[in-house]
């Protein structure tokens, strides 16, 4: 803690608190900088569009949709979609203060998310020194949960943050928490189906408690009730009938549930620089000095096979580790080098806060971009202008945007909702039609195709035309085919350059 200082005293005995006082904030104005100059381009999430579609729809239809009105493929009967809460979420956000409030979403769970990690820590009794020296590597680790413009995991990330915090106090005696917690945990249920962490992260809580010899009955008591919580949603039952198949389904066609590996050298030596400082700290202050491994070990188990959960882990580490290494002979050195070095590290954070703010303004954060280049902006300007009715082969990435601009006239092959609505028979056939993969003419004959959004940079690009299809529309980056024996005019709008608008 930094004593209070009484205004306009500056006597000598006084003068390391100021110090301490300047290199808080200004180590905070660091951190808060690097973080917002990391997530400052704000492009719109490809799952933001059917989580918005499905909450538009089903209060057109003055009830929750259980069944998938927006593809022509073969779906599943009962529709469960666990972003449903985060659909409502961004849907009347949207509709109320404009598009842009999903920015506010967005950068108030990344800081809410950084906030409650920095007070975990304090209550764990971690000098906030060491904290802020920590703090930018699990900012880059965690960055990509917070990049994109909102995503629904974030909501994930904030709650199992604020559920360590909890586990913290809870080490600390208190008891209160818990009535907080199980007011919230239901929100929780309904945001993203990442709520199955919080049940994770608990029962790992109250094991590490037991083999501790610590009370843990209490802590019993709330897991039970968050699995009955786990019912209060629309789905019922039908919620745990799709969990079980979500959890267990593998996902070969999403880059994102591919290994930490696959991020490539930088994030992997990162993300291992991470866990040996774990390793060192345990190594040397003892599993009785690191309250909360499991939970972190867990993360980082986790995200060494997915690479979506590397935030999970990165944020789990801010909260724990630099509270683990002040029982380290190389916390303790840090501590006393900063102490040493305190006015040159605050010039070091300042010049930090002023790059990465520099950075950020450079970025643009108040602005939400729909670029052409993940987005066929142009090709559904041409559609609506067409007033063209049917069915469109989309690939996997720009299907809900198709739904979320033409719907009900429109209606798409596949979108990102995979393991939520589609079967793996249809999301294998419309992958290998687009990676040009053996068969993968099958795809334009299985279902009643009309058009095929195809983008141009996909190895399916060179052989549409062997196809017999007709090109009726080209840009930059995608082109559009009919079957034969539909007439549409051909535009070829190559020199001209899209941006979508959201939402």
């Amino acid at each position: 803690m930094i004593p209070a200082i009484a205004p306009g005293r500056q006597t000598a005995s006084t003068e390391p608190s100021v110090a301490d006082a300047w290199f808080q904030w200004v180590s905070l104005a660091g951190i808060a900088s690097f973080l917002l100059a990391l997530i400052a381009y704000n492009f719109v999430d490809i799952d933001i569009w059917h989580q918005m579609a499905l909450i538009r729809s089903s209060v057109h239809a003055g009830h929750l949709l259980r069944n998938d009105p927006f593809a022509y493929t073969p779906t599943y009967n009962s529709w469960v979609d666990h972003e449903w809460g985060a659909g409502v979420m961004a849907y009347f956000a949207t509709l109320w203060f404009g598009g842009r409030a999903i920015l506010i979403l967005k950068f108030l769970m990344a800081f809410g998310t950084g906030l409650i990690c920095w007070r975990c820590s304090k209550e764990a009794g971690c000098d906030f020194r060491l904290w802020t020296f920590c703090a930018p590597l699990a900012i880059f680790l965690a960055h990509l949960g917070f990049f994109a413009a909102v995503r629904a995991q974030v909501y994930s990330f904030f709650f199992a943050v604020l559920l360590m915090l909890f586990c913290q106090l809870d080490r600390n005696g208190s008891r209160k928490w818990m009535v907080v917690w199980l007011i919230l945990f239901p929100l929780w249920v309904n945001l993203h189906g990442g709520f199955v962490v919080g049940i994770g992260l608990m029962a790992l809580y109250i094991i590490e408690e037991a083999i501790r010899g610590r009370t843990v009955g209490h802590l019993l008591a709330v897991l039970v009730v968050m699995l009955l919580e786990t019912l209060f949603t629309p789905y019922g039952t039908s919620y745990h009938v799709y969990l079980r198949r979500a959890l267990l389904m593998a996902r070969p066609f999403a880059p994102e549930w591919r290994p930490v590996w696959d991020l490539g050298p930088y994030w992997v030596i990162c993300f291992l620089a991470a866990v040996a400082v774990v390793g060192y700290a345990v190594a040397v202050a003892g599993i009785r000095k690191t309250p909360g491994i499991l939970q972190l070990a867990a993360t980082a188990f986790e995200a060494a096979l997915h690479r979506k959960l590397l935030p999970l882990f990165a944020v789990a580490w801010l909260c724990y580790v630099p509270a683990y290494l002040e029982h380290t002979a190389i916390g303790q050195w840090m501590l006393s080098f900063m102490q040493r070095r305190r006015t040159f590290l605050i010039a070091a954070w300042g010049t930090l806060a002023c790059a990465s703010l520099l950075a950020a303004v450079h970025q643009k954060p108040w602005d939400i971009v729909v670029p052409q280049p993940i987005y066929p902006v142009g090709s559904v300007d041409y559609l609506a202008r067409q007033k063209f009715e049917g069915n469109v082969m989309v690939p996997f990435r720009v299907g809900a945007y198709v739904s979320w601009k033409l719907f009900p006239k429109v209606k798409v092959s596949l979108d990102s909702r995979y393991e939520e609505t589609y079967p793996n028979q249809v999301v294998q056939q419309c992958f290998c039609f687009y990676e040009a993969c053996p068969g993968w003419r099958d795809a334009l004959d299985a279902y009643p195709s009309q058009l095929v959004l195809v983008p141009r940079d996909s190895p399916v690009a060179t052989k549409m035309p062997e196809t017999g299809w007709q090109k009726v529309y080209r840009d930059q980056q995608f082109d559009l085919y009919t079957r034969p024996g539909l007439s549409l005019p051909l535009t070829d709008s190559s020199s001209t350059s899209f941006a979508g608008v959201f939402p």
